[in-house]
């Protein structure tokens, strides 16, 4: 990684103008990678190991920030990684090494095949069943060089830092472009081998507004594949100061009981929390309170929740996950009944299943209502008189028993019209009562990471201020 002031945006420049052709700011081949990682599960058989399963990835890519009107800094990215896991006996081993010569491969591949045998053997720890493997995955578009330069991407952040001031009087912190591809090759012993390459935009800005010696902070990003699937520049500045400046002057609450209604930009956390009750981790303890509930009624009914790892450019989409297993387009919950959990295979033997292709987590999760309200004008008159959170800032939601409280920010809301901005106030309630009179899921669909949805409006929670 190299780390520039403005003087040396140039060399950063010329490096991109050399990377940034058809293999995106990747240095080696996806061939030559799907090799060291062949070589490297080749190594560990002949040693005498019952399977291995190598990684071998690369990250390269360009990030610029700007602040004052001038480049903050330049960070040309780059690195390179190969994982190995050897399974010998019931037991396994896992090492990993920065280097990717046969030197640095060889040795990892010793570390792994010393650690498996210095470990307890257990029954369910073995590599995924032949008929699991992605031999026939899905050729899932998710690469997308962008051929900017660090001279482009310094000249994106700028244009959003202007688009900032120019909205509102406010102080930018940063404003910043990045541009990342990836590469990464799998081989399981000599069943399996496959590579693909990835590529990630991103646009963001973060600012300071104040009026009459009060001050509140926000910002806003935006995340895509592909360059034309991301907002203007001057959009993601403008929106930033516009969230920052509508904040100024927030106040809490007095304890109350009200509806909630959790904005589609922050929606996401409670269906990463939906999520996190249904990993193969949790059911297999049963720490979760939907332990065991495949058949049942787990939130309201006219709730749906979707996968999809074959999304083209979603931002989890993948052919297959790290096991070499992938998943399928499915209902994870239907009208309200849950229909699937997310295992890798360690997880799927322990309850008897197979493998969902989740072994990376889950991937472009999508909640939608069949009763959803389209706009977001639409969902505060259906709100009435309640809390709009457009933030978390802290607290927790217990995986085991569903007790949730977390502190937010937002605004109080009376007759469907924002009434004042709200601070330093508390949610509370229980996840499975929340889940199951959940009202409706908006139509103002936003995407952050794995997950996908609008507006989230839930019949009534406690509210408390500091």
């Amino acid at each position: 990684m190299i780390m520039a002031s403005r003087p040396a945006v140039t060399g950063v420049n010329d490096a991109a103008h050399e990377l940034a052709g058809e293999g995106g700011y990747l240095l080696n081949e996806p061939s030559h990678l799907k090799q060291i990682a062949q070589a490297a599960t080749e190594q560990a058989l002949r040693a005498g190991v019952d399977q291995a399963i190598a990684s071998a990835k690369e990250n390269g890519g360009i990030t610029m920030r700007a602040r004052g009107g001038n480049f903050d800094n330049a960070t040309r990215e780059g690195s390179q990684a190969l994982s190995i896991k050897v399974f010998v006996g019931g037991r396994t081993g896992e090492a990993s090494t920065s280097a990717l010569s046969p030197m640095a491969v060889e040795r990892a591949v010793e570390r792994a095949i010393l650690i498996a045998h210095q470990v307890e053997p257990d029954s369910d720890s073995a590599p995924p069943e032949l008929a699991w493997l992605g031999t026939d995955a899905v050729d899932v578009p998710l690469f997308a060089p962008s051929g900017l330069t660090a001279q482009d991407l310094g000249r994106i952040a700028l244009e959003i830092e202007s688009a900032a001031n120019d909205a509102a009087d406010v102080r930018v912190i940063e404003a910043g472009a990045s541009s990342i591809d990836a590469c990464l090759a799998l081989a399981i012993g000599r069943d399996f081998s496959g590579v693909y390459r990835t590529s990630r935009q991103s646009l963001w800005c973060s600012v300071i507004a104040e009026r009459n010696g009060m001050m509140a902070q926000d910002m806003w990003s935006d995340i895509d594949r592909r360059v034309a699937g991301l907002a203007a520049a001057d959009e993601v500045g403008a929106k930033a100061a516009q969230r920052a400046t509508r904040k100024v002057g927030g106040r809490p609450l007095s304890t109350t009981t009200a509806p909630v209604l959790l904005d589609a930009t922050v929606a996401a956390t409670l269906v990463a929390e939906m999520a996190s009750a249904l990993m193969g981790t949790a059911q297999v303890e049963g720490a979760t309170y939907w332990h065991d509930m495949l058949g049942k009624q787990a939130v309201a009914g006219h709730i749906d929740l979707v996968e999809d790892p074959f999304e083209p450019y979603g931002l989890t989409s993948k052919p297959y996950d790290h096991e070499g297993v992938a998943g399928t387009a499915r209902h994870v919950i239907r009208g309200g009944v849950l229909e699937g959990y997310f295992l890798n295979c360690l997880n799927a033997r322990k309850l008897g299943t197979r493998s969902t292709g989740n072994a990376d987590g889950c991937n472009n999760l999508t909640l939608s209502s069949r009763n959803a309200i389209a706009t977001s004008p639409e969902l505060l008159r259906q709100l009435d008189t309640g809390l709009w959170v457009t933030e978390f800032l802290g607290g927790s939601a217990d995986p085991v028993t569903g007790n949730y409280s977390k502190a937010v920010a937002g605004f109080w809301v009376e007759n469907g019209e924002v009434a004042f901005p709200v601070q330093d106030t508390t949610i509370a309630g229980e996840l499975p009562q929340m889940l199951k009179e959940l009202v409706t899921v908006g139509g103002d669909v936003y995407r952050r990471g794995a997950f996908r949805s609008g507006s989230i409006l839930l019949n009534s929670m406690r509210i408390s201020g500091r």
